[in-house]
Parts: structure tokens; sequence; C-alpha cells
């Protein structure tokens, strides 16, 4: 069996999933340098970064009393130390990813409570770029449960190929979630005939679907399509449709490519 398709797949996953780890770590960066650039008394903000921290160092920093200083620098450390665990352990855990959207999903709106507060919209793009950051964030976060369960599905051999569970030639059928709604509006993606089955790969509001003869053997839900596979164990064969994250569908049997189809959204 050809397990190029697989391997190809996981390693679009992998480089999104790590795409979204460098811009965590780009805005953490940032963040510090503006607390520096504030610190020596430029007028200079790079955009692309946290506004709790930030901002917590410039209440601290601006109050003649002298009360807000060691809260506010303290907010900022464990902010930015919060951020850097998150993208550190990340690399081996997803999870983190995971806190690191949630923190920055309450730095959007501490962003917006800022403006409304200040009645000042001029900072508008900041917060186009915030929406940017929570963007990759997702991104990561999706893509990490993709890799998680990649690796649940995949064994290597003895001769170090990747693999999906299950497959042999005396494997069994897999157990299909549900019959397919036929009354639901879905966008096909891809059709074809496999073995005599007819293989379809289609969307259905958030949810692409492997259906064969007539039921949903394998899904997955997103807001928006990224590279990933949908498999099936049939009669002993291994059915996958899915997409490359570039331009194109694919129907796969036993990595063979029986058909594609180029993809223009």
């Amino acid at each position: 069996m050809n397990n190029q398709p697989i391997k190809n797949n996981r390693e679009a996953v992998q480089k999104q999933y790590a795409t979204a780890r460098t811009n965590l770590l780009l805005m953490i960066v940032l963040t510090l340098v503006n607390v520096v650039l504030f610190v020596v008394g430029t007028d200079t903000m790079l955009l692309f970064s946290a506004t709790v921290p930030y901002y917590s160092v410039i209440f601290g920093l601006i109050d003649q009393t002298g009360i807000l200083l060691l809260p506010g620098i303290a907010i900022a450390v464990l902010s930015l130390g919060a951020y850097f665990l998150c993208w550190l352990l990340s690399k081996k855990n997803h999870g983190w990813m995971i806190l690191a959207l949630a923190l920055f999903i309450i730095d959007t709106v501490c962003l917006v409570a800022l403006y409304i507060w200040a009645e000042d919209f001029s900072g508008i793009l900041d917060f186009v770029i915030h929406v940017w950051v929570l963007f990759y964030l997702f991104i990561g976060v999706r893509t990490g449960a993709q890799l998680k369960r990649m690796e649940e599905n995949t064994v290597l051999t003895e001769d170090g190929e990747a693999v999906l569970n299950g497959d042999s030639d005396c494997a069994e059928n897999s157990s299909y979630i549900r019959a397919a709604d036929t009354s639901v509006k879905a966008r096909v993606l891809l059709e074809a005939d496999v073995l005599g089955h007819k293989v379809c790969y289609r969307r259905v509001k958030k949810v692409n679907e492997l259906v064969i003869d007539g039921y949903v053997y394998d899904e997955i839900e997103m807001l928006l399509e990224t590279a990933h596979c949908l498999t099936a164990e049939i009669d002993g064969h291994t059915i996958e449709a899915g997409f490359d994250n570039a331009s194109k569908s694919y129907i796969l049997l036993d990595g063979q490519e029986v058909a594609k189809k180029m993809r223009w959204f």
C-alpha cells in the first residue's frame, strides 16, 4: 500500500500548526518590545501584540500614587509568562494552544472595553490585528486536534511507514456513524464508484462527511477547511477522501488516487 498521501496530509497539518505557534511567539515578542519601548520613553507601538500586559505597565507607570505600579508589572509578567508557557508546551500538547486562544479572547475583550471606556475608536487597526491573531490561534487549536487524531489512528510498520490502524487484508469493515441525511442541503465535493461502492465526499454546513453507499463513515467539523483525511475500512480495503490544503479534493483506494477534483473555494 502507498502511504504517501497519509504522510503528505500529516505534514500539511503539522505545517499549519507550526505556523500558528510561530504567530503566538511573534505576538509575545512584539508585546515585550512594546513594553520596553514605552519604558524607554518612545511613542512607537508595534501591532500584533497583546493589550493586557502592555497597558498594565502603562497604567502602573503613569499612576502618580505608585499604588498600581507593582500590580501592573505583576499582571504583565504573569500574562506574558502564561503566553510563553502556552507556546513552549504546545509543541507536544495542543491543549496549551486552547489556553492561549482563551487568554487572547479575554485580551481582545479588554481591548474593546478600553477603547469604549476612553471613547476613542482610532485603534480599529489594532482590533483587526487582534482578530488576525485569534484566527491563527483558532487554526492552531483545530490542527492540534487533527494531529492528535492522526496519532491515535496511525501506527508504524516495521519498516517505519505510517499506516492507518486496522490496515490489513483481513480487516473488518468500519462501523458507520449514521445514515446520510439526503434531505439537507449539501455540497458534493467529489464522487466515485470504488469496488462497486458509491463513495461521496460532501460538506453539510460546517461538517465534511465521507459517505459510502448512503451511510456516513467518517466526518470532521470545520468552520474553515484545511488539510484533512476521512477514512473507512470496507471489504478489507481503505477508502479515503479529503482535501490536500492546496486546491484538490481526492478519493483514494488503499492509498492510490481514484478520483480528484480541483477546488476553487
